[in-house]
């Protein structure tokens, strides 16, 4: 249990790292600096697919079909996003940041705490 332990916490560590920048990126976008976030977003689209391997480790007491679902879900509208950067419609990311990846991640990280809770702080 405690390598899950180790990868729960580093997880957890690294949602919060995510959040931060995908705050940043939209702080970006918002200022008409949509080339400037790629290489942000890029970081964020290889750490949540970092995140998504350690959490398919992890016990099925982890990875219910709640989690697995909301993983789909930020994998989905991390592609629309990264469609919407590769066609340069920077205003199209901003939506699908505001629309469907902060809402659909946070909700992840939401319930993958929930989850982590009783075994990180301990």
């Amino acid at each position: 249990m405690e390598k899950y332990i180790v990868v729960m916490r580093e997880t957890s560590g690294l949602m919060e790292t995510v959040q931060e920048a995908l705050a940043h990126t939209q702080t970006l976008l918002k200022q008409g600096k949509g080339e400037a976030s790629i290489t942000l977003f890029s970081d964020i689209v290889q750490a949540f697919s970092s995140m998504e391997q350690s959490v398919l480790q992890l016990p099925e007491i982890f990875v219910n079909d709640d989690v697995a679902s909301l993983t789909e879900d930020v994998r989905n509208a991390l592609n629309k996003a990264v469609e919407s950067y590769e066609a340069k419609a920077y205003t199209h990311v901003q939506e699908v940041l505001q629309s469907a990846l902060l809402p659909a991640f946070n909700k992840w990280s939401e319930v993958l705490e929930k989850y982590f809770r009783p075994y990180v702080i301990s």
